[in-house]
């Protein structure tokens, strides 16, 4: 226990600011303490701020900057010493919705423990603003913090980070400004930072190489006696076949639920509903591709039944082994020996290679770019940026130009499609 034994008082701004000197005794000896005491004029209340400084010098120093920091909302009038405080509160009211989206099943766990990883470089910035407010920390992250987090990481590993890191880190960051922004009234505007170029990796996968692909991975299945990894690539390999049949994105696979797969036996016709990337869409698809996720359903409920799986309680398509939340295989390391055994890099081609492949296999059938614009849920103008050196003059002008009635009518029809989808979602969530 520490007594108060003394308290020294110095004014530093007439009338608006004073340093408070706190000594107190405990068992060790003195014990020292400084504060910056606020005259609030619109609450006419005073508020106080602790001060990391050990002596007066430093406490001077730190005061006048925590003064600079908070002087516009004490023009407002805003409860300055409690706003400094609340980052980790706003955090935790964060972390706390995305729970509820765990749970809903838009989100997995992984992801929900990647977030919060990824807010903590947000938490360290505020500490070295000094905990200022959550407004005045908006606008020091959208001026100050790449910067910060460029020296910051050099002192801490003396590495750079990656533009794919980086780009993550800040999609995160406005994810969560954007709740404070939107769904809290926290703070008045979202702040942006730029992108960084990451190098292009996103190439189609090899037609030569992906016969090569599905043989070794069906090989590799077939083979494999621990059922926890032949479930894992069993996912893999489906997820695979999706992309490449379907053209979707791999978030959308990612987000697949047994319920958005519906089979129309009367009119022998597919439908995948997709969500991923803040859009919604449904689209035909073959029966092959519907087979293939049927016979993983199948394989799921031969290798589950020991554990109770159900389509209901596991409703992420690729859940992974004894997991209701999406599977974790679809990282690098879930393809690496069968990309080794057709001698390819997993680094090299990504996921998303193969939704690549599928656009590009599309083009070069002489499918309209409208039609597959409407299809893959982009652009016309993405894919012919992406896509458009692959083709030749004469077949250029075929698929990106003089678009056909059927590809108009779609691409008319797509907005409507899109409200109806969002319709029909909002009235299964009220039942």
């Amino acid at each position: 226990m520490k007594n108060l034994i003394q308290k020294t008082i110095r004014e530093i701004i007439p009338g608006s600011a004073v340093l408070v000197l706190l000594t107190y005794e405990n068992k060790s000896g003195l014990v020292f303490s400084y504060r910056l005491r606020i005259r609030n004029q619109q609450k006419s209340k005073y508020q106080y701020l602790s001060l990391k400084a050990t002596n007066e010098r430093d406490a001077v120093l730190e005061a006048f900057e925590v003064y600079k920091d908070i002087a516009d909302s004490l023009k407002k009038g805003a409860p300055v010493a409690a706003d400094r405080k609340k980052l980790g509160t706003y955090i935790k009211i964060f972390m706390d919705h995305m729970e509820i989206r765990r749970k809903n099943g838009y989100c997995t766990q992984h992801r929900v423990v990647c977030v919060r990883q990824l807010l903590v470089s947000l938490e360290n910035f505020a500490k070295y603003k000094r905990n200022i407010d959550i407004r005045n920390l908006v606008t020091a992250y959208e001026g100050e913090y790449a910067d910060w987090r460029d020296k910051q990481l050099a002192n801490l590993t003396g590495k750079k980070l990656t533009a794919r890191s980086r780009n993550n880190e800040y999609q995160v960051h406005r994810q969560f400004f954007q709740y404070l922004k939107n769904k809290l009234n926290a703070i008045e505007y979202v702040p942006s930072l730029l992108k960084v170029k990451v190098e292009q990796t996103n190439h189609p996968f090899p037609q030569e190489k992906y016969n090569a692909l599905l043989k070794a991975s069906r090989d590799a299945i077939n083979d494999c006696v621990n059922y926890k990894t032949k479930w894992n690539w069993m996912v893999m390999r489906t997820v695979i076949l999706l992309m490449h049949g379907t053209g979707c994105r791999v978030t959308e696979a990612k987000n697949l639920r047994w319920g958005d797969i519906k089979h129309n036996k009367r009119r022998d016709l597919s439908e995948i509903y997709f969500h991923g990337k803040g859009k919604e869409r449904t689209v035909t698809v073959s029966n092959r591709v519907y087979g293939y996720l049927m016979d993983l359903l199948e394989f799921k409920q031969e290798y589950g039944s020991e554990w109770g799986f159900n389509e209901t309680e596991y409703q992420m398509a690729f859940s992974s082994w004894k997991m209701t939340e999406m599977s974790k295989q679809f990282s690098s390391w879930g393809r690496r020996d069968w990309y080794k055994k057709i001698g390819l890099d997993e680094k090299e081609y990504p996921l998303v290679c193969f939704r690549h492949k599928f656009i590009s296999d599309a083009l070069r059938q002489g499918t309209h770019a409208l039609q597959i614009a409407w299809y893959t849920g982009t652009s016309v103008a993405m894919i012919q940026k992406t896509y458009g050196s692959i083709t030749s003059p004469e077949l250029f002008k075929q698929v990106f130009s003089n678009a056909p009635e059927e590809a108009l009518e779609r691409a008319a029809r797509t907005k409507w499609f899109d409200e109806q989808l969002k319709q029909n979602r909002e009235r299964k969530e009220i039942k």
